[in-house]
């Protein structure tokens, strides 16, 4: 393994562990100097990474509404705006710099080591039960994590799936049960509901079209009732009991009471930046307004000893687009990020297509469909906790776009040998 094959898979382990330990300054600074750094196909980075750059326009737009706003609270909301952009672009750029099984292995080794990491930590907190109730200890030591056991879980059972060996069999056993016991001591509502995705995607393609509209149809209905009391809990003190009644938290209604609005702070978060919207002016409407703050109307204690009324930032990162950018905002995350659904959904569940290209296709959709479901939640496009899912995004979008353009460049050419085989027999028959 030469020099490059080294540096790379190293920086990202250590962007993944920065990221375990809420190491901020060292989120930022590897991305910025694997970007940074010297490299051949710049032109191909720039060209790739313009579909992305696209993330801007929303944002410069509500600049321009919001310019009157506070400052801070403007160069705040760029900040976050930059998160998407930064890392996908570093997942673009090491696509180009770093081999396909490298940096799955990469992945891979990463889930195995923050599973050792969170468990480590989980026994040293509160001993040898918190291998019976992860939750317990994941809430008392405020645990945020990575989310990279379960996207090297996804790594690892879909390379079986389309038969790409990384590991021999042992070694391949060993990690699964390693990264999926680590998504069990993660405890993590956010990262259960994204396993669940590509767990789905690893059977999706065996469904036949008959069964497609039904399916469509029940996850609708799903959606649908999601914010309701369907789901309500009388307790929260379990893994279970929170993650049913996460449900509810998000349920927009009444609220009589400070006790109804701090047990569904979320919903009350949500329903006040919608009227917040509402109340805004066409050009707010239409293109949102950096710097703009939410009023809650009442004090809240969203931290220690710590009450708000104004708040900068949501929960909810789809209203949160919705209040900084308005209805364009939205409709370009949705149009981007969809877009890639629509653009590698039939390379996916084609069987005779190349492995490879399935795979990486597999892994676009998993990641894609992982930040628009958990943006409704934990605001994902703008949380450096969710910076693997965006590099793994831009990593695998690059792959897959070349995969494919050199198989249709391959197609072209036998094509185009054959027609010139063809007419030559045709010139020597007359």
């Amino acid at each position: 393994m030469n020099l490059k094959n080294k540096l790379y898979p190293f920086l990202l382990l250590m962007l993944i562990l920065a990221s375990f330990f809420h190491v901020q300054a060292a989120i930022f600074a590897i991305p910025l100097l694997i970007i940074a750094m010297p490299m051949e196909h710049k032109l191909m980075v720039l060209k790739t990474a313009g579909r992305f750059a696209i993330l801007w326009v929303p944002a410069m737009l509500g600049l321009i509404v919001g310019y009157k706003n506070n400052t801070y609270l403007i160069l705040k909301d760029l900040y976050y705006f930059s998160i998407p952009i930064l890392f996908i672009t570093t997942g673009v750029v090491l696509a180009y710099r770093l081999s396909i099984e490298s940096f799955l292995k990469t992945l891979v080794y990463a889930g195995v080591l923050t599973s050792i990491l969170v468990t480590a930590v989980s026994v040293s907190y509160m001993g040898f039960s918190a291998l019976f109730d992860p939750y317990s200890a994941h809430y008392a030591i405020g645990i945020v994590g990575t989310p990279v056991p379960p996207i090297a879980l996804a790594c690892l059972l879909f390379s079986k799936k389309f038969n790409v060996k990384l590991f021999s069999r042992f070694r391949f056993t060993v990690f699964v049960a390693a990264n999926a016991f680590g998504v069990y001591m993660f405890a993590s509502r956010t990262y259960t509901v994204m396993m669940a995705f590509f767990v789905l995607l690893l059977v999706v393609d065996k469904i036949k079209r008959i069964w497609i509209m039904p399916t469509i149809f029940m996850l609708v209905m799903l959606f649908t009732l999601l914010p309701t009391d369907l789901f309500k809990t009388k307790t929260s003190e379990t893994f279970m009991g929170k993650m049913l009644g996460s449900f509810n938290e998000l349920k927009m209604g009444d609220y009589n009471t400070e006790q109804d609005i701090n047990i569904k702070y979320r919903g009350y978060e949500s329903f006040m930046a919608v009227k917040s919207y509402a109340e805004g002016g066409a050009a707010n409407w239409i293109f949102g307004g950096l710097g703009k703050l939410i009023d809650l109307k009442t004090f809240v204690r969203l931290g220690e000893d710590t009450d708000f009324q104004f708040i900068p930032v949501l929960h909810n990162g789809w209203l949160y687009i919705l209040v900084k950018t308005g209805i364009m905002g939205v409709l370009t995350y949705i149009l981007t990020f969809f877009g890639l659904i629509t653009s590698t959904w039939k390379r996916y569940a084609d069987a005779r297509e190349r492995p490879a290209i399935r795979l990486f296709g597999a892994l676009i959709i998993g990641c894609v469909m992982s930040l628009m479901f958990t943006n409704y939640i934990v605001t994902s496009f703008f949380n450096t906790e969710m910076s693997i899912i965006m590099i793994t995004l831009g990593y695998s979008y690059v792959n897959f776009k070349s995969l494919v353009n050199r198989l249709q460049q391959r197609e072209q050419a036998a094509i185009q040998k054959y027609k010139q085989a063809t007419a030559l027999k045709f010139e020597q028959a007359y």
